[in-house]
């Protein structure tokens, strides 16, 4: 078995948790009337497939156990509300769990290693990566039919595709865009943050430490991997470029041009230019970059889909507009990244044909459309981000649109110690947009490493 990577941190799941508590609405559940419990069966043509393997022996009804991570206080009773209704149908009992997510891995590799994993369980992609690894997760592309996987977007199916073979349904995407203060944009006659020359030409107008920062990032590993190293990979070439940290030999791609080229930019920020926060080693973003902006003392930054629910509530006369990741020239094509969760299926699941039903059932339209107003998150199904009862703002918008051209944060030949890799990566990259190493001798070092640790080198 694969070293156990550390737990994900749990950043937009805590604001979830924080949401849920000031009992003010999230992000599409705000603009739109509350839903009731998805409905006891299947619409259009999210039809249960036939079953694929053999019913339980004797006729029996199937017994399935379902384990998801408890994003906020509402979330065990909005899936106990779930399964409720898929058991009151009788084609199959499903016995949900709900642990938290600092419980997460360790409860369900303990199950996976006593040979008693459950059926289905939601968790990130990491997880998935691991267990995957060790063959214990059953892959979905033959065992869910074809027109049902045809209503998600492509970008989140893409983002748990190993090695051709679909191995989880994503359950919870959350895309990136750029945050900046469009009052103060405007009032000096500043372009908005399209491009890398735009952030520079934001950054020296509007940085005057302590009462404005030009630009936020942070490599201190407190929050998502490598976020800020992330959104300039992306930006160098935007969505037609190569956007893999891995090449056709499964080597690291942290030396190539296009990873020195997005470094090199970080470091200018901070060190040519002189535009952004002086604690980049330290700083959280969730709980120090998040709250400069809401505070209305960073003109710009870049971060989650969760963040519009906190500003209304944190900061709601904040002037503030969303856009695109900056792109390092003008006419490349827009692109975002996203760090999303899955649920996943065991091979170890005594009826197989029934956990094929339950998913198309879960992931029907009414249901995905109830989950994502109760949690506010973007859609992974097509359907669900065109319905005018999600789509009730320019945010949703903006998000679903960029769904069409995102990528994975752990598009990876190596999921299993994905963790461990970008520990080494986020580590020397920061040493690098702090002036300690030159950067392509901070990301042919990490590079390195990480081949050895692959075993690629």
């Amino acid at each position: 078995m694969s070293e156990q990577p550390r737990t994900r941190k749990v950043d937009r799941r805590e604001f979830l948790r924080l949401t849920a508590l000031t009992g003010a609405g999230l992000l599409a559940a705000s603009c739109a009337p509350a839903t009731q419990t998805a409905p006891a069966q299947s619409t259009g043509g999210d039809a249960a497939a036939a079953p694929t393997t053999a019913p339980s022996a004797g006729g029996a009804k199937p017994k399935l156990r379902l384990v998801v991570m408890d994003y906020d206080q509402n979330m065990k009773k909005d899936t106990q509300a779930l399964v409720d209704s898929w058991n009151s149908m009788g084609k199959s009992e499903v016995e949900l769990n709900v642990v938290s997510w600092a419980d997460g891995h360790n409860t369900l590799l303990t199950q996976i290693s006593g040979g008693q994993p459950p059926d289905m369980a939601n968790g990130n992609a990491q997880w998935l990566g691991e267990w995957s690894g060790i063959d214990e997760v059953l892959p979905l592309s033959g065992a869910l039919p074809q027109d049902f996987l045809a209503a998600f977007q492509p970008s989140a199916l893409k983002a748990f595709t190993v090695n051709e073979q679909l191995m989880a349904l994503p359950y919870f995407l959350d895309p990136r865009a750029m945050y900046y203060r469009k009052d103060q944009f405007d009032a000096q006659g500043l372009k908005s943050p399209e491009t890398w020359d735009d952030v520079v030409a934001g950054g020296l107008k509007l940085h005057n430490p302590p009462d404005m920062t030009g630009y936020g990032m942070t490599f201190a590993r407190k929050n998502d991997d490598m976020d800020y190293f992330w959104y300039a990979f992306i930006g160098v070439d935007g969505a037609d470029g190569n956007n893999k940290l891995w090449d056709e030999n499964k080597k690291s791609r942290l030396a190539s041009d296009q990873a020195i080229k997005a470094v090199q930019w970080l470091a200018d920020l901070n060190l040519k230019h002189k535009i952004t926060n002086a604690d980049i080693p330290a700083a959280g973003r969730d709980d120090g970059l998040q709250p400069l902006f809401s505070a209305g003392k960073l003109a710009m930054l870049q971060t989650g889909s969760w963040f519009p629910t906190l500003l209304k509530q944190t900061a709601p006369d904040l002037q503030y507009a969303l856009g695109d990741i900056p792109l390092s020239k003008p006419g490349l094509k827009p692109i975002t990244a996203f760090w999303p969760d899955c649920v996943m299926a065991f091979k170890k699941s005594k009826d197989q044909a029934a956990v094929s039903e339950f998913l198309q059932w879960m992931f029907n339209k009414e249901n995905r459309l109830t989950f994502a107003k109760q949690r506010g998150v973007i859609p992974e199904r097509i359907d669900v981000g065109e319905d005018p009862r999600y789509l009730t703002s320019d945010i949703e918008k903006h998000f679903v649109a960029a769904l069409q051209t995102a990528v994975s944060a752990y598009d990876s030949p190596f999921p299993a110690n994905l963790y461990d890799n970008y520990t080494v990566a986020e580590t020397l990259v920061g040493r690098a947009v702090m002036g300690e190493l030159p950067v392509e001798e901070a990301l042919k070092q990490a590079a390195a490493e990480i081949d050895k640790k692959n075993g690629v080198a």
